[in-house]
């Protein structure tokens, strides 16, 4: 951006609109209080979002909700076209050559986890993951982090409607022992699995965070389970969580620069205004 331009500030309040709509289905009333507008000006803003798909409003409850716009965003996001692989892509090189285990970085949509970003191992027998490639959130180590670090409220709307379907032997399909495992993660602060999705592929993840404490995605380390030993997983879990911190970081200053520029422009309209 040129030294001379300034965001718009009715763009940076569009946004505010729309990052809030993250939690859910919310009443103007409240769109207006978490964005600090008046409910004419988050009116008017909602209407123009609504025009590109990217909000609906429900007429029965008159609530509105992120709209199918946004999926097109989310496809771009898992087919590489994003920034979250852009800001992880070093990060997960380097723990790829430390474990020399494919590294790999999963988001959740809906009920289901998807990964956007990976580092193939270097080693002639491995697992992958495919890009964009849905998976069911309960199964494996990195949709556990998703669902343990979720609100408790997102976590018991997914598994209220979610059958729990065994794909292997090793498939938690119990509702009450899947939500003791993810309160066991939550204070560990990583997961494990061995052939939960697929048989013979282990895998130890940790969460990634957004700038406000959300689970952002979740970062996973997996290859063949008789590699990916006990001993193995546990000399992996330090370099595992640092990088997942790190990548937090890195999200937290690219954050942290967008919250500046929407300042400046927020500036440069008070002063045409004056």
């Amino acid at each position: 951006m040129d030294g001379d331009e300034v965001p718009v500030r009715s763009v940076a309040r569009a946004l505010d609109l729309v990052t809030a709509l993250e939690d859910g289905p919310q009443t103007l009333g409240m769109l207006a209080q978490s964005s600090h507008l008046s409910k004419g000006t988050a009116h008017r803003l909602l209407a123009t979002l609504a025009t590109a798909g990217l909000v609906t409003q429900d007429p029965a409850t008159a609530t509105y909700a992120l709209g199918p716009g946004c999926f097109g965003i989310l496809d771009a996001v898992v087919h590489g076209a994003g920034g979250l692989d852009l800001i992880a892509a070093s990060a997960l090189a380097d723990l790829s050559a430390v474990t020399r285990e494919t590294v790999a970085l999963y988001v959740r949509a809906g009920p289901q986890r998807i990964c956007v970003a990976q580092v193939a191992s270097p080693q002639p027998i491995r697992y992958s993951a495919r890009l964009g490639m849905e998976n069911p959130v309960y199964a494996g180590a990195m949709g556990k982090v998703l669902l343990a670090f979720s609100r408790p409220g997102v976590r018991d709307e997914i598994l209220d409607r979610m059958p729990l379907v065994a794909w292997t032997g090793n498939t938690i399909t119990d509702r009450r022992e899947l939500e003791r495992e993810l309160d066991a993660i939550r204070a560990r602060g990583l997961a494990v699995s061995r052939g939960e999705r697929s048989v013979g592929v282990a895998a130890v993840s940790a969460p990634v965070f957004a700038t406000d404490g959300r689970v952002l995605a979740a970062l996973a380390i997996l290859g063949p389970d008789e590699r990916l030993t006990d001993a193995t997983i546990a000399a992996c879990e330090a370099p595992l969580i640092a990088t997942a911190a790190d990548i937090s970081d890195r999200i937290a200053a690219a954050g942290r620069g967008v919250e500046a520029w929407a300042r400046t422009g927020q500036d440069a309209d008070r002063d045409l205004d004056s």
